[in-house]
């Protein structure tokens, strides 16, 4: 899911000679004063933005694609590019100070490198909410994409979804190269038709019948011998398209095995010289383990575990206290002993006039984890705490 976005909040994050530029052929734009513009002074721009016309949405499409590129992974993404498609632009890029600046400097100076990047941000952000596994084992071999590989695919991909579903009756395969080595196959196909509600040409609401596209995306690493599916309905969708894409494209026939899965260990919560380093990018103001779920690893009479909640305020000291004294009242210390679920909370820095938000995820070992689930804005952070923290295994 894309992240939420405001214009108001957006036209706020950047240099106004850097919109200045970006609307330099809109009519509506021209009056603009925008030298003697202060900065985040965006009222100004909103005027003209709703006298706009025909142009409003075009751009509104473009600033929600910068703003996408904006976060850690999508900067990520948008250095690769521009590092691979025109390296000698990378200095001007970093100097920039703002990741919301940088994204439109990018589309301002380096349009194929934003254009590839935006793709491939919209590929991560369907990965979140389950929607993607992975399986390799498959031939670690380069792919010499052509229209006879790119018609084999489409008609694999319509078959399963029109003898399926009875929708799909026609496919069309984007191919994209990352850097790296990475290839990106996006399908798209026709869904069931649906009534919307649209603004008609009088903006008046109206309905419409409609049949709309949805896309799945193929994701292949040869160096690695992986695919990445990205496609709503599960396994029970995701390896028939496995078998699907492998036939058309590696032209070989596969099994359906288990795909991969994120491993976890949290024994590391149990050691005294564990702490939970943040970094200031992560915007955090604490982070607190909220429960434990502590296993024996030796025979205890009628003990399975130990489920341990924690108060909001406690100290890493108190937790550590209350955890061996829990471990002794059942003749264990921490050498027999394993956590094997946990809830970690995060708390956010607020903006002064009040408390920042709060997210808290709980990870179970070996591989279940419900950080998928949050939003995106705060997931990215907790995606890398975890990293950073050791929980997830490399």
């Amino acid at each position: 899911m894309a992240k939420s976005f405001d214009l108001r909040k957006q036209l706020k994050l950047h240099d106004n000679q850097l919109l200045k530029r970006l609307f330099k052929d809109v009519p509506a734009m021209a009056e603009i004063a925008w030298d003697e513009l202060k900065a985040r002074d965006v009222e100004t721009v909103v005027a003209a933005w709703e006298t706009m016309g025909d142009d409003r949405q075009h751009y509104q499409v473009l600033l929600q694609d910068v703003h996408e590129l904006s976060d850690p992974k999508g900067q990520k993404v948008l250095i690769e590019e521009i590092e691979w498609q025109c390296p000698e632009r990378l200095e001007e890029f970093a100097a920039l100070k703002s990741p919301a600046d940088k994204s439109l400097w990018a589309f301002l100076e380096t349009r194929d490198a934003f254009d590839q990047a935006a793709i491939f941000a919209r590929a991560e952000a369907l990965r979140t909410g389950g929607l993607a596994n992975r399986w390799n084992s498959l031939p670690k071999e380069p792919i010499t994409w052509s229209p006879k590989l790119k018609a084999e695919l489409e008609a694999e991909i319509r078959a399963f979804y029109w003898n399926k579903e009875l929708r799909g009756e026609v496919c069309e395969v984007h191919h994209y190269q990352r850097a790296g080595g990475a290839d990106f196959f996006f399908a798209y196909l026709p869904d069931w038709p649906d009534k919307q509600l649209i603004f008609d040409d009088d903006q008046k609401l109206t309905p419409r019948e409609e049949s709309y596209a949805f896309s799945n995306v193929f994701v292949y690493s040869p160096s690695e011998g992986a695919i990445d599916l990205i496609a709503k309905g599960g396994k029970k969708v995701q390896l028939p398209l496995r078998k699907a894409f492998c036939r058309a494209v590696l032209g070989i026939e596969v099994d359906d095995d288990e795909p991969l899965r994120a491993s976890y260990k949290l024994d590391q919560l149990l050691d005294p010289a564990f702490a939970f380093t943040t970094l200031p990018e992560d915007m955090l103001a604490a982070v607190r383990l909220r429960r434990l779920r502590i296993v024996p690893r030796v025979a205890v009479p009628a003990l399975e575990y130990l489920e341990l909640k924690f108060s909001e305020y406690a100290t890493r000291a108190e937790i550590l206290t209350a955890i061996n004294q829990h471990l002794a009242a059942h003749g264990l210390d921490r050498s027999q002993v394993s956590a094997t679920q946990a809830s970690i909370q995060l708390q956010f820095v607020g903006d002064g006039e009040k408390k920042g938000k709060k997210m808290t995820f709980s990870v179970s070992c070996p591989n279940t984890c419900d950080i998928k689930t949050k939003p995106d804005e705060v997931r990215i952070i907790g995606e890398r705490c975890i990293q950073r923290w050791g929980i997830l295994n490399d």
